[in-house]
């Protein structure tokens, strides 16, 4: 998988990066070799603006969000909230940030279009609208 976005700026929360750089740890003991996914939310997090919870601007993807997203080409919406992998049930549009979508919308805001590499190919994703953020109603601990 190649990212198109790779010089991106990503925002994360102090609370976020802490519990993501945990999983990442984790993950990296299992997984030999690491998943392209699991490289890039890597390198995501290097190169990541990491600020308290309570800046977070409410417009912007973290951990736990819900948001609103529709495929370019196919004009087709979903909606996602952004977990945690033990949480993760794309059933129940949870979508666990060890996924390429899940590490491709980490840190992106509302009215973003991101292109990013998939193994089926390149898609554009626009992200509409945030339905939930955890940081917005000031649950830090989700």
């Amino acid at each position: 998988m190649t990212n198109p976005n790779k010089y991106r700026a990503v925002t994360i929360s102090e609370y976020d990066y802490s519990r993501l750089q945990e999983l990442l740890l984790v993950a990296n003991q299992f997984a030999s070799p690491p998943p392209s996914y699991i490289r890039h939310l890597e390198t995501e997090l290097l190169r990541a603006k990491i600020v308290p919870p309570d800046q977070i601007p409410p417009y912007l993807v973290t951990m736990n969000t819900q948001v609103k997203m529709t495929d370019c080409k196919t004009g087709k919406q979903r909606v996602y909230t952004l977990v945690f992998p033990q949480d993760a049930d794309l059933e129940e549009g949870k979508l666990s940030i060890l996924s390429d979508l899940g590490v491709a919308i980490l840190g992106y805001s509302v009215g973003d279009t991101i292109e990013w590499e998939f193994p089926e190919g390149t898609k554009q994703i626009q992200l509409d609208m945030i339905c939930f953020q955890p940081e917005a109603t000031k649950h830090y601990e989700l």
